[in-house]
Order: C-alpha cells, then sequence, then structure tokens
C-alpha cells in the first residue's frame, strides 16, 4: 500500500461508465456493504450538487475514467495521506 498515490480533497473525475462529475470529499473509506466491513479508496459527492444528505458515493482509484480536476495539495495533504497508506499498510498485512 505505500505506493498508494490519493488524489487531493477538492478533485472533481467523472467514474468510468458515467458522465457526470463527482468530487471527492473523503479518502480511505471503510463502510458497511451487504453485512461486511468494505474499503474504497474515495468517498466524493455529486458536483455541482455537493452532498445531499448521506448519499455519497463509494469509489476505488480504479473506477476513475477521467480526473477533471485536481485539488489543492500542500504539505498537511501529504502528511495525511502518508497517514492513510500507513493505516492501509497495517490493516492489510
Amino acid at each position: 500500500m505505500e505506493n498508494t498515490t490519493f488524489l487531493p480533497l477538492g478533485s472533481i473525475i467523472i467514474v468510468k461508465g458515467g458522465v457526470k462529475k463527482a468530487m471527492i470529499i473523503a479518502r480511505g473509506v471503510g463502510t458497511e456493504k451487504e453485512g461486511a466491513m468494505t474499503y474504497f479508496d474515495y468517498g466524493a459527492c455529486l458536483y455541482p450538487e455537493g452532498l445531499v444528505g448521506d448519499e455519497m458515493l463509494f469509489i476505488n482509484h480504479s473506477d476513475i475514467a477521467k480526473v477533471v480536476f485536481e485539488g489543492y495539495s500542500d504539505e498537511d495533504n501529504e502528511l495525511m495521506t502518508a497517514n492513510i497508506r500507513e493505516w492501509l499498510g497495517r490493516v492489510s498485512g
């Protein structure tokens, strides 16, 4: 998991097979799916609508067809993604 690259929060993407834009609002997300905890690289909302209720999209990096806009990244973002990668290494390894 050390080589996992995460897009910054605020990145705008199009998911494979879709035409609607989505904005990444969470990374390293675990949610219950069919009675088991499932990991996803990203939580996203529709763009430009934003988060409506609790309707978050759960996607993996491999589901992204196109990055329309890459969000802001700084040292804090780099530290956070390093922490996520470290956590993933512990839980998967």
